[in-house]
């Protein structure tokens, strides 16, 4: 059956999650919850696409997200950084867990990132980085060999009240087999009792050190050495691949081997220099442009694939500039946009002008075409990943 959704477009393109509250600083811990059945593997992924709501008045920020991890059994870690206290208030009506877990934090200023199974949320700066610091880490120890084995085994883990990062990343290093050479590096600090699902020690200790800025570096005898984390060059960007993120990440990285390629469930996410980020847009436009032209959007393989197959969406009256609803309806959707706004400026469009648009029913393509179509412009969807361009451009596709 297809979920129905009602977006909300706000005037002049005002996103109706956004907020200027910055996340509090100082020793609050990450949240997690206690129970030991987290989804893992596809189910994690399809969990995160279920339909869910919420309608929040003052909630605390750890207690809501809490709920919601038990009722969904996925894991969330909400990162020491942000204020586990602070209240939201906040409706989002049936919508994906993962739209609505970035709604949430979005009001608070921050972002979502993935340490599959486990989704974590972050200070806006630093969440999409802790995939790529985590992979970097196990490159590092699969070039270790047998140092680095141990380390590389998922299982659960879980530790009591008050427990101490500093004494948590002590155990799975000696788990591991490492010496660690200077743990006084790791603040103090007093951590909730928790339970994570399966992960390796080596995105165990990531995900700990991450929420200091920390990262760590392990020698060929096994030492293990806590270290400041240097800044990061390079942009982001994750492209809807669909299935064989695997085989295809493995290509993109022999292609481009200035880039950290990291496949991410349904999803690659890779760091390196704009253009090549450029060239790989253009490599996922294409590859969708011949997933659509090999099947039907109503076929099986689209449905079980494409994460919004089964949605509808419903907009009474949205209006906007063009380019505050193209930022609000991609913010709203966890969409990430590829827009080339010169190519458009060039075409004579502008962004800044008011427009008005109504669907009902409408799938998610069917969306953006109310939106793009009518202004000149077209567009290439990859799942979460859309690629706009002006109409004229059709060598673009």
């Amino acid at each position: 059956m297809n979920r129905s959704v009602v977006v909300s477009i706000a005037v002049l393109g005002v996103s109706v999650f956004a907020s200027f509250a910055n996340c509090a600083s100082g020793q609050t811990p990450p949240t997690s919850v206690s129970r030991l059945f987290f989804a893992s593997g596809e189910a994690f992924w399809q969990r995160l696409e279920q339909t869910t709501s919420i309608y929040w008045t003052d909630v605390p920020l750890r207690e809501g997200l809490l709920r919601l991890a038990e009722t969904h059994g996925v894991a969330i870690v909400l990162d020491r950084r942000c204020d586990p206290g602070e209240p939201v208030t906040l409706t989002v009506r049936q919508q994906s867990l993962r739209d609505v877990l970035s709604a949430i934090a979005h009001q608070r200023s921050c972002e979502l990132g993935f340490l599959v199974p486990v989704v974590y949320i972050g200070p806006a700066e630093a969440a999409s980085w802790l995939e790529i610091i985590a992979a970097q880490r196990r490159k590092e120890l699969q070039a270790l060999g047998r140092v680095g084995t141990a380390a590389l085994r998922p299982s659960p883990a879980s530790w009591p009240r008050l427990s101490t990062p500093r004494n948590l990343v002590l155990q799975w290093a000696r788990e591991a087999g490492w010496q660690l050479a200077n743990a006084e590096e790791i603040p103090h600090d007093l951590w909730p009792e928790a339970n994570l699902p399966a992960l390796t020690i080596a995105d165990r200790i990531t995900l700990v050190l991450f929420q200091f800025d920390l990262t760590y570096q392990v020698s060929e005898t096994g030492v293990m050495t806590v270290a400041p984390l240097a800044p990061q060059n390079g942009e982001i960007k994750r492209f809807w691949v669909g299935n064989k993120t695997s085989v295809l990440a493995q290509r993109w990285e022999q292609q481009f081997p200035g880039c950290i390629v990291v496949p991410s469930g349904p999803e690659i996410v890779v760091q390196g220099p704009p253009e090549t980020l450029r060239e790989l847009a253009r490599l996922a436009s294409d590859l969708a442009s011949s997933q659509q032209s090999r099947s039907s959007p109503n076929s099986t393989a689209a449905a079980t694939t494409d994460p919004f197959a089964q949605r509808r969406f419903t907009v009474k009256d949205g209006r906007g500039t063009l380019e505050g609803v193209i930022t609000q309806l991609s913010r709203q959707l966890g969409m990430e946009v590829q827009f080339d706004t010169e190519a458009a400026r060039r075409e004579g469009i502008r962004l800044d002008q008011l427009i008005e648009f109504r669907v009902t029913n409408a799938t998610v393509d069917e969306l953006w075409r109310a939106i793009l179509e009518p202004r000149g412009l077209t567009f290439v969807r990859m799942g979460r990943t859309i690629r706009i361009f002006p109409a004229s451009h059709t060598s673009a596709r």
